[in-house]
């Protein structure tokens, strides 16, 4: 199901609730430090909650090497007092809400879910809303903050599969108190026998992260024996999905990245030589025979062309699977600023064709401009509902994210940070001043 909405609070530097609604492109802004990264991976975290055998809430581990040692560290400054709370809203035929609470125990360095509630969205579903409620741990009512903190000593062990007693509410059923045993954020398949069918529903779409920082394609590389893994986190399985497009998958995916990397790179044309039992991506430019290996482009080619890869997957795989959600960090990074422009129409333009959301973090000024200049335009159908714009700001170790409203005319509302972006104005502003003081002096 796609994700439509999260819920996060005394996450991270997040110690305030925080509701972060997901446009098809979601564009999230921020100086250095000031929390945006941590909100734009949070689907990430609430993903490894789904879908594991794991007793832990969140499946730390499917985080892969950048994976925190310790649950704590998703704690608002890693105080256990109060509970991480984490919830999204899920899309589909019947829309859901699940929102969980979790409870740290000290001496385990772990975590239970001292609640959960899972609400519809549509009035006609029987289910109505679920809540699962540790009964010695948290007051009844679920959005009560007033919750008791385990103790130190407690001897309750989930990663050794000790259950815990929950008092069980389900729209017109009577409450009930029994021990469940979690997996993930959600009971365990037969735990709850009646409620399975509906369990095995709550699971986010697929979701793509790439860090900001990708690997730059080898000089040389080999073939994938079998099936390319995937892209990855740094784009590092980028030369092997390029070699199994041009021998087993009939360029395919070469000929979709080279169409849009014209929009970046105008003229020139990605493609994969072999020598051998290794293989190399070079660029050839039209018009001329000669190949320049990829190792020798530079660092803004490299790093936009897991980006664009990413796109290529997505339109190939339109209609076979859900729409993913997308998450970039910095895709702007090395590039001119022409090619930020151009990357905002690619984001359009697959999101519109595919369905794919994009969660994207960046400083680029020019892509959200750009943004702003298609809703404005009227030859296109790109309304304001297309994109979502959040700023996040800090204050005193505490972390806000505040969506700016886009209006029809891609004007955006009195939220806007003030000074924001006016950077680029001001040093022009001081350097017209300058120019005029020298000049004034020189006459």
């Amino acid at each position: 199901m796609p994700i439509r909405r999260l819920l996060l609070e005394n996450y991270r530097g997040f110690r305030n609730r925080q509701e972060i609604e997901l446009a098809p492109i979601t564009v999230v802004l921020g100086k250095n430090n000031s929390g945006k990264s941590a909100l734009t991976r949070a689907p990430l975290v609430i993903a490894t909650g789904f879908d594991t055998t794991s007793p832990s809430p969140l499946d730390l581990e499917r985080l892969g090497p950048d994976a925190v040692d310790d649950l704590r560290e998703f704690y608002h400054d890693q105080r256990t007092i109060q509970p991480l709370t984490i919830g999204l809203t899920l899309d589909g035929p019947v829309p859901y809400t699940l929102r969980a609470d979790l409870e740290y125990i000290d001496n385990q360095r772990s975590a239970i879910v001292a609640a959960l509630r899972i609400d519809t969205d549509d009035s006609t579903d029987p289910v109505g809303t679920i809540e699962l409620v540790a009964s010695s741990f948290m007051d009844p009512m679920l959005d009560s903050r007033d919750i008791d903190p385990i103790s130190a000593s407690a001897q309750i062990d989930p990663e050794y599969g000790d259950t815990i007693e929950y008092e069980i509410r389900v729209t017109g059923q009577p409450t009930r108190t029994r021990s469940v045993r979690f997996s993930g954020l959600l009971p365990a398949p037969g735990e709850l026998p009646e409620l399975d069918d509906l369990l095995r529903q709550l699971r986010p779409g697929p979701i793509r992260y790439l860090g900001p920082y990708r690997e730059r394609v080898a000089r040389q590389h080999r073939m994938p024996i079998g099936t390319p893994a995937g892209l990855g986190i740094r784009g590092e399985g980028l030369a092997g999905l390029l070699a199994d497009s041009q021998r087993r998958a009939d360029g395919r995916l070469l000929a979709e990245i080279n169409t849009k990397l014209s929009e970046i790179v105008p003229g020139w044309r990605l493609a994969e030589t072999e020598a051998g039992p290794l293989w190399s991506t070079v660029l050839v430019r039209d018009g001329s025979k000669a190949k320049i290996n990829l190792a020798d482009a530079g660092s803004g080619l490299a790093q936009v062309l897991p980006v664009l890869a990413q796109f290529a997957i997505d339109e190939l795989e339109n209609g076979a699977a859900d729409p993913p959600l997308q998450i970039i960090e910095e895709p702007e990074a090395h590039l001119h600023p022409y090619a930020h422009a151009e990357l905002a129409e690619l984001y359009l333009a697959v999101a519109k064709d595919t369905g794919t959301q994009f969660l994207i973090e960046t400083h680029s000024e020019t892509l959200l401009l750009r943004l702003r200049r298609r809703i404005a335009e009227m030859d296109n159908d790109y309304g304001p509902e297309m994109v979502a714009i959040y700023v996040v700001e800090q204050h005193d170790g505490v972390s806000s994210a505040r969506r700016v409203e886009l209006d029809s005319l891609g004007n955006l509302d009195d939220s806007w940070p003030p000074g924001y972006f006016s950077q680029d104005y001001h040093e022009v502003r001081a350097l017209a001043a300058a120019q005029s003081e020298r000049n004034a002096r020189a006459s």
